[in-house]
């Protein structure tokens, strides 16, 4: 049987898309626990990111996934500091 290896310099961009998707999601939660100006930090944060995987899907493929893994810390450490410093509760 032949072992497949991923392919991430074709896969890799789509798995990232798939993941800021998964950030957009979190970001939209957002609304259930922070005030408008919290969801539009969130929301500010994932622009970044959507900008870096567009630039990085032709010229470095590889690293796109990365920007997903770092999106999803980034919201939820907005979300933690929001809950603790800002005292964000429902």
């Amino acid at each position: 049987m032949s072992r497949r290896r991923l392919q991430l310099d074709r896969s890799g961009p789509w798995i990232a898309v798939v993941g800021l998707f998964m950030v957009l999601w979190c970001s939209v939660s957002t609304g259930l626990f922070a005030p408008w100006w919290g969801v539009a930090i969130a929301f500010a944060l994932l622009i970044p990111e959507v900008w870096l995987v567009a630039t990085w899907a032709r010229t470095h493929p590889r690293r796109t996934i990365v920007v997903p893994v770092v999106g999803l810390l980034l919201w939820a450490g907005l979300a933690w500091f929001g809950a603790v410093v800002w005292d964000w509760s429902p």
